[in-house]
């Protein structure tokens, strides 16, 4: 008998969006850290920060999501994904849980730029949509526009 492999996601919240990513791109999850703001650059750039030995970029998903930008609260974290060479540290607003979702939808208009499909979950007589964020899009255009 086949047994059907489950993935699991990391379940965040970024405003009043859920979303989404599978655990395997996410290298590790931390608290806020101290940012050096840069004047005049890019809104999606929080600003800079040490990481691993080296100084990279901290970038908002609110602001890549078409969000105003808020400052952090005690519940901000930061999803460190690998992407190219490194890491880029994702500012979101809290990380919910590990969860595993069984009903996999195509994106609905709304999530259909950044996201590879989306989850619906019925509880509570409450719907739940969560978006899969596509990472080569949402860098990728970061990278496009700096």
């Amino acid at each position: 008998m086949d047994e059907e492999i489950q993935v699991q996601y990391i379940n965040f919240s970024v405003g009043n969006q859920i979303c989404v990513l599978r655990i395997d791109e996410v290298h590790e999850i931390i608290r806020m850290l101290p940012v050096t703001t840069v004047p005049f650059g890019s809104p999606e750039i929080k600003g800079f920060t040490p990481l691993y030995g080296k100084v990279v970029s901290v970038v908002s998903v609110r602001v890549l999501l078409g969000m105003p930008d808020e400052e952090p609260t005690p519940s901000t974290r930061i999803i460190v994904v690998p992407y190219h060479d490194g890491y880029v540290p994702l500012v979101v607003d809290s990380v919910d849980s590990v969860v595993t979702y069984d009903r996999f939808e195509e994106p609905t208009e709304g999530y259909r730029r950044y996201t590879t499909g989306i989850f619906k979950e019925i509880a509570h007589n409450d719907d739940h949509e969560a978006g899969i964020l596509n990472l080569d899009v949402l860098l990728g255009n970061l990278t496009k526009s700096q």
